[in-house]
């Protein structure tokens, strides 16, 4: 130490000055002065045991130095170096918190760290500077100890011991006001979100208030919107229900008008023999004409049965098909059978557009499930090909063919060969409402039904395969026995 060896008790008093300036620090510290303050009391302190030494202290900011304490240097020079930048060459403040690392310079006069800095200190007679780097706890520079000398000369030994021990005293102080600081600027956003939320408590129940009446309202429109959609949906529905009884009308009108039409003609024609033959009875008869008579007569009855009784089938025949079409009643049925019977119901729009249908279903194919609603999906997936595939298509061709997929379940295919679908809408297709046709009166809901059909009450699964080059197929995969109930609610059409 920079001590006399005059006094034997001179070392020990030394260590009760440092002991005196550390306590006096913290005491500070603890009952909460201010932190200018207390960087003031340290510096004196440091001062009054150290004679001929000028203390300062500088706190780093966005890498800059601003003035903590500095109670005996000139206000002048405070001022001209608050404020300036850290660096490999800012004097020996700036260069210690840029280098962290304590910077010695015994000239200020030559050294060139002082180059940008002299011309403030020389003015006042300060003549060496040795400052010191002050670290937080987890590392990070706070700012920098400096002592100044009005000689050219370093520190002593006491000196150095002294800014040892006054270093992290500086940073205690620092780093308490800062927490402070902290605290104080947290409780002041604490006490301003209070007051927001007293302030929004206030009007809470009114904006409540207000939020619901309009809730309310609006799910009263929501209420009348989703009321006047179901009854358009079904009224859609129900359109569709026409839709497929007039094909059900015209395929009745188409089969039954030949065997009728043969009838009505026989039935005439021998109503004329009969007349014509009571004429020749006014007459002697001969038995030639009386046997050709009843010859004549039992030929046309039994052309007559034959047309009558074809035209009994025909309507058995459609009178299933209409049962099956309006009940979801679950039997065993042979699937060519059904797609016989759907497929008789186009002859008449057939013939009319010039297209046909072509067969492949097997005829061993047995399932336990529901005619009736899988006749649907074909009559609409046919109505689909016929109304949009084929339309505008001469001598088209609809090719329905059926197999097994797997030992449980089968496929059915209804391909035709007309325009296609687009690709930007084939994802759409079995959307509610969606048609391509809606200005010529299609509601856009047969594929949708056919969809819910499928993957409802048959248990399977239904996709569009499409190009422009191979019209549309609708693929149809169904399990050969209908779960016990289905997916989603069938809603019949």
């Amino acid at each position: 130490m920079d001590i006399s060896t005059s006094s034997a008790d001179k070392p020990y008093d030394r260590v009760a000055d440092l002991l005196s300036l550390q306590n006096a620090v913290l005491e500070a510290v603890a009952i909460g002065r201010e932190l200018p303050d207390a960087l003031e009391l340290l510096c004196r302190e440091f001062e009054r045991l150290n004679a001929g030494v000028v203390c300062s202290v500088l706190l780093l900011e966005d890498k800059r130095m601003r003035h903590g304490a500095a109670p005996s240097l000139p206000d002048a020079f405070v001022k001209a170096i608050d404020g300036s930048p850290i660096g490999p060459q800012a004097g020996s403040c700036g260069t210690a918190a840029y280098t962290r690392k304590a910077v010695e310079v015994t000239d200020i006069a030559t050294d060139p760290l002082w180059q940008d800095y002299r011309s403030f200190a020389l003015p006042y007679g300060l003549r060496a500077c040795w400052s010191s780097p002050i670290f937080s706890r987890d590392g990070a520079i706070l700012g920098t100890f400096a002592l100044y000398f009005r000689k050219h000369r370093g520190p002593g030994e006491f000196e150095r011991e002294a800014v040892r021990v006054s270093t992290p005293l500086a940073a205690i102080a620092i780093e308490r006001s800062r927490m402070e600081a902290s605290e104080r600027a947290r409780q002041a956003e604490l006490a301003a979100s209070n007051t927001r939320i007293e302030q929004l408590n206030q009007t809470l129940e009114q904006r409540v208030a207000e939020r619901t009446g309009d809730l309310r309202q609006r799910n009263a429109e929501l209420a009348r919107a989703f009321e006047e959609l179901q009854r358009t949906h079904g009224q859609l529905f129900e359109a569709k229900k026409l839709v497929s009884l007039s094909h059900l009308v015209v395929g009745v009108a188409y089969e039954l008008n030949t065997p009728l039409g043969n009838a009505r003609v026989l039935s005439t024609t021998m109503l004329e023999r009969c007349q014509a033959f009571r004429k020749s009875t006014e007459a002697p008869m001969r038995r030639t004409d009386m046997l050709q008579f009843l010859a004549d007569m039992t030929e046309g009855c039994e052309i007559l049965a034959r047309s009558l009784g074809n035209a009994a089938d025909r309507i058995g025949r459609f009178k299933a098909i209409a049962v099956d079409h309006s009940t979801s009643s679950r039997r065993r049925f042979v699937l060519r059978e059904v797609v016989e019977d759907v497929a008789a119901l186009f002859e008449p729009v057939l013939d009319r557009l010039l297209c046909r249908i072509e067969l492949d279903v097997p005829g061993d194919i047995m399932l336990d499930s529901y005619p009736g609603p899988l006749g649907q999906v074909l009559s609409n997936a046919l109505d689909n090909a016929l109304e949009h595939g084929l339309k505008e298509h001469d001598h088209g061709v609809i090719h329905i063919g059926a197999a097994r997929a797997t030992p449980s379940s089968i496929e059915i295919r209804i391909r035709d060969n007309g325009c296609g679908i687009p690709p930007h809408v084939i994802d759409n297709v079995f959307d509610a409402f969606f048609t391509t046709g809606l200005a010529d009166g299609y509601s856009g809901l047969g594929l949708h039904v056919a969809h819910n059909i499928v993957h409802g009450l048959l248990g399977g699964t239904i996709s569009i395969d499409s190009s422009a080059l191979q019209g549309a197929t609708v693929v149809v995969n169904i399990p050969l026995t209908a779960p016990t109930a289905g997916r989603a609610p069938y809603l019949p059409n």
